[in-house]
């Protein structure tokens, strides 16, 4: 219990030095990407009911569906767009990095325990989960770009984009959230938090030098 915690708090003393070193020396920083992002989920999972099978299995299906669709994703451009990824988020497989998938589970299991603060019935939740994660990958793609994560044929994310998120964020909430409510909500909330500050702070940077020219 003692090692979970202070794991937790060593992710936290990553995600604002990791912030802070972005602004200032972001070519030291980005190889780290993977490595954070797989630990980020290390953490995060060690912290919630591995032991209940359901909960496992259903983790491991977003993170399954997840690759599926930035699969079909990254060859057709119908689910998001057109795009394709960059380096920094480490090895691909079919044009798509590998932690995307633990990315994917991640961000959708955190929407869903984050939505039971909000409400209790199972149709508001999925709702409002996808609209958490939708959220997260709105303000990720403003710095998306310029940290070589993903890059969009016409610069930017387009409406199809989110609405690709939107949509699978919902329907897998819909269908998972009775295995995935069983996680620690308290600990997601932190995880949220944690994303938000990151990308947040980068793109307050990428605006503030914006204005300065």
């Amino acid at each position: 219990m003692l090692v979970k915690k202070y794991l937790l708090y060593f992710l936290i003393l990553v995600y604002i030095s990791g912030a802070i070193g972005f602004l200032f020396n972001p070519g030291f920083f980005a190889p780290f990407t993977p490595l954070t992002l797989a630990f980020t989920c290390f953490v995060f999972l060690i912290h919630q009911p591995l032991n209940n099978l359901n909960y496992t299995l259903s983790f491991i299906g977003l993170a399954v569906v997840g690759f599926v669709a930035e699969v079909i994703g990254v060859k057709t451009g119908v689910v998001f767009g057109n795009y394709y990824y960059g380096n920094a988020l480490g090895y691909k497989v079919l044009g798509v990095p590998l932690v995307i998938s633990l990315n994917w589970g991640l961000l959708i299991n955190i929407g869903v325990l984050v939505a039971t603060y909000l409400s209790k019935k199972p149709l508001l939740i999925a709702t409002l989960a996808a609209f958490i994660i939708t959220g997260v990958d709105l303000l990720i793609e403003q710095v998306a770009s310029q940290m070589d994560y993903w890059h969009f044929s016409n610069g930017i994310a387009g409406i199809q984009n989110y609405i690709g998120w939107f949509i699978i964020s919902f329907f897998t909430s819909w269908l998972l959230q009775k295995h995935l409510v069983k996680g620690d909500k308290k600990n997601a909330l932190v995880f949220l938090l944690l994303q938000l500050f990151f990308f947040g702070l980068i793109y307050i940077n990428k605006l503030s030098n914006f204005v300065a020219l």
